[in-house]
């Protein structure tokens, strides 16, 4: 049996450190996500996450017509109850691995977004996506609802359109995506990389712990009160001030502001 598609993985060094690139292989099959290939992108982030020099991951797919096409129907269409929940878990632990990374994953959306490839964005930091792309969740015209971290849409655009989205199963372009704040940033055509690149910098400009700070707390903001939330940040601010890097960054402003 041929399975299809897998994963890649680029570690290169920035001018601001250390990035990793994780690229979805499966073009031919509009890198929709085979079991193989979710089991890969759940070990690939679940190592990074363990490199304490990494300061940004960046996910994509290859090719420029599908980031990621949805779920492997080939492998839904002999599902049973146990075959289901045997998929969307290990779906969910990919996109768990990619959640918990400690510091920032951009997706970089090179075409079609549709269902768990959704998903998988979602559970990225920041998604920018070039100008053809087209996103958005179209199970219940399988006559099935979209599940996992498509839990995740309500923050990111509100309840009324994430309705609109789950309830018409129809795709919308990348327009009205940045419009509705689905993604961050509509690239123009031939300008992803550099739109990508130009994110990338400027989150590898910063601090390197603070970085790793904020990401640590916009997670613990998702599941706190709000009181709780602003306490947490001020335990983390006064963490931060035991070394002496905040210092050091200080000090590069002040001089940086008198010239």
């Amino acid at each position: 049996m041929v399975i299809d598609g897998h994963v890649t993985t680029e570690i290169f060094e920035h001018s601001g450190g250390r990035c990793a690139r994780v690229t979805i292989e499966n073009a031919a099959k509009a890198n929709c996500l085979t079991s193989r290939i979710i089991e890969e992108l759940r070990d690939t982030f679940a190592a990074l996450k363990d490199d304490e020099e990494l300061r940004l991951a960046i996910l994509t797919a290859a090719g420029d017509r599908s980031f990621i096409g949805g779920a492997n129907l080939k492998e839904l269409k002999d599902f049973g109850p146990v075959d289901a929940r045997r998929y969307l878990t290990l779906l969910c632990n990919a996109n768990t691995a990619i959640r918990n990374m400690p510091v920032p994953v951009i997706a970089r959306i090179n075409g079609a977004c549709i269902g768990a490839g959704l998903e998988m964005a979602a559970s990225c930091d920041l998604r920018i996506a070039a100008a053809h792309a087209r996103l958005g969740m179209p199970e219940v015209a399988l006559d099935l609802p979209s599940v996992v971290e498509a839990a995740l849409l309500p923050r990111l655009i509100g309840w009324g359109r994430t309705a609109w989205l789950l309830y018409r199963g129809e795709l919308i372009d990348a327009l009205l995506a940045e419009r509705w704040g689905l993604i961050e940033k509509r690239a123009d055509e031939g300008r992803l990389d550099a739109e990508v690149e130009e994110l990338s910098e400027r989150i590898l400009g910063n601090g390197p712990m603070g970085i790793r700070t904020q990401k640590a707390l916009m997670r613990d903001w998702e599941r706190m009160s709000l009181q709780d939330g602003i306490l947490e940040g001020i335990d983390s601010i006064a963490e931060a001030f035991k070394n002496g890097e905040p210092r050091k960054y200080i000090e590069d402003t002040l001089s940086s502001l008198k010239k």
